[in-house]
């Protein structure tokens, strides 16, 4: 049954007094310190609370922000009209623990920003694409590069490969050739784990160690053999808010403190995914499965533990994977109706069995008119934290979604209860698109002022978006 939010209470949030701009200085403290000039407060007398942090950034959206007591790093992307082959234009803006700017770090000429992840150290990773190679580098605190590692797997050329040869560019790439989109990082601890999408359209999970100043792989597995992707793309229009067009070459992932890996694969009549995975593992696949995800859980070292399949029923797509204890927590958009008045796309949430034989738990979110769940994030209780947008409408037959929609923050409980949060809205598409946690508190980012999908075709001038990443606290 569809999930029908509660009326939303309004939120006590009190936002910071002033805004971190990161493309500029920022205009003062939040590190919980003393009197307006920074000094400790007079003996005997506790520190004033500090305000919630806010952080503004102008001409891009959010798509990613991890946190601990040391720093926060938020990956940033220049929205792109359509492209052939998806080039990103992305940067990786560091904060420390009080909010105050530190780095922003952007790629070496000829390569993409692709991934980045935040250590217990304050050190990140970051993983890259020329399009064909990967290449890992580590940044510490300050911004400083550590370590460079280039990425050597001959054995993708290898991997079972089911398609014509016309449909690929190079086995031996790893990266696929419409996108550069297609790799995925997640830390566990100091390490890594790393999923890709490689030149054959295989699908390959790493556990990349590092110690002692260097990055090592453990272990390599592959998780789906080679198959055929669709690549067509709409034959009008000019911008995707969901970047539905490529959501099937994309790969999903997330790592535990254990070390263990889950990797998430779309099904969908764009790719022969289902069918090659049957072929190549023996598998069954259930009967019908024509859009649907494929989830695979690894061991940390690398032996597969699980396979099992989410149908979606409709057009759907896959946008996150959470870890949630012995659970795995997914989120997406699915076109539930081919609806008249454009509001046929709800959002969809599913809670997984690691490890046992339970079938996944999956659920409609249907808030108000056009839905999309695009992060999740585990909560104490039980219950989750569910990100995303709503209120959109778009065309019932094609890919075009209207300007307007409004941010989707959500609660949902242990028992399925949903509590809708208020968020604050900018002036055209809204989305909530990454959640993280700081302390106690949450980190939520919201991009405010996105186009939709024909609102610059004749001004590419047009394509932008503006993104506020907002600290809050459980309770508003």
């Amino acid at each position: 049954m569809p999930i029908r939010p509660a009326t939303p209470s309004p939120s006590t949030l009190r936002l910071a007094a002033c805004a971190l701009i990161l493309a500029l200085a920022g205009c003062g403290g939040g590190g919980g310190g003393g009197g307006e000039d920074g000094s400790a407060p007079p003996p005997g007398q506790p520190a004033p609370p500090r305000a919630p942090i806010e952080a503004r950034f102008t001409g891009a959206t959010v798509l990613k922000v991890r946190a601990n007591d040391k720093a926060w790093l938020v990956l940033t992307e220049k929205p792109h009209p359509f492209m052939e082959v998806v080039v990103m234009e992305r940067t990786v803006r560091a904060l420390d623990g009080a909010g105050k700017p530190l780095f922003t770090w952007a790629p070496p000429a000829g390569w993409t920003l692709v991934d980045m992840a935040l250590h217990p150290s304050g050190q990140a990773s970051v993983v890259l694409s020329d399009g064909a190679r990967l290449r890992l580098m580590r940044i510490d605190a300050a911004g400083k590069l550590l370590a460079t590692y280039d990425i050597a797997d001959p054995q993708v050329a290898l991997d079972r490969y089911y398609g014509t040869p016309t449909s690929v560019r190079d086995r031996r790439d790893l990266a696929p050739w419409k996108t550069r989109d297609a790799a995925r990082l997640a830390p566990s601890g100091e390490a890594l784990g790393l999923v890709i999408r490689a030149g054959g359209n295989n699908v390959v999970a790493y556990r990349i160690d590092y110690q002692a100043g260097a990055f090592q792989q453990r272990w390599r597995t592959l998780v789906e053999p080679g198959v055929h992707l669709d690549a067509q793309r709409p034959t009008t229009g000019s911008f995707d808010p969901f970047e539905g067009i490529e959501n099937h070459w994309k790969v999903f992932m997330d790592m535990d403190a254990a070390g263990r890996i889950a990797v998430g694969v779309l099904a969908s009549p764009r790719s022969d995914a289902a069918d090659a995975h049957a072929f190549y593992f023996g598998e069954s696949i259930p009967g019908g499965l024509s859009y649907g995800v494929m989830l695979t859980t690894l061991d940390p070292n690398g032996r597969r533990l699980r396979f099992q399949t989410i149908d979606l029923r409709n057009k759907g797509e896959l946008h996150t994977i959470k870890w949630g204890g012995e659970s795995l927590l997914l989120g997406g958009r699915v076109r539930s109706t081919q609806s008249s008045d454009w509001a046929g796309w709800d959002g969809w949430f599913a809670r997984a069995d690691a490890l046992g034989t339970r079938p996944a738990d999956y659920r409609v979110i249907d808030v108000e008119r056009g839905d999309a769940v695009l992060d999740l994030l585990p909560l104490a209780d039980g219950g989750v934290l569910l990100a995303g947008a709503t209120n959109y409408t778009q065309n019932p037959t094609g890919e075009s979604v209207i300007d307007p929609s409004a941010p989707l923050l959500a609660r949902l409980s242990a028992t399925g209860a949903f509590t809708r949060l208020t968020v604050p809205t900018g002036p055209r598409a809204n989305q909530v698109r990454a959640l993280a946690f700081f302390g106690s508190n949450w980190l939520v980012a919201n991009t405010e002022n996105l186009p939709g999908t024909h609102t610059h075709d004749a001004n590419e001038g047009l394509i932008t978006a503006d993104a506020t990443v907002r600290e809050r606290a459980p309770g508003n």
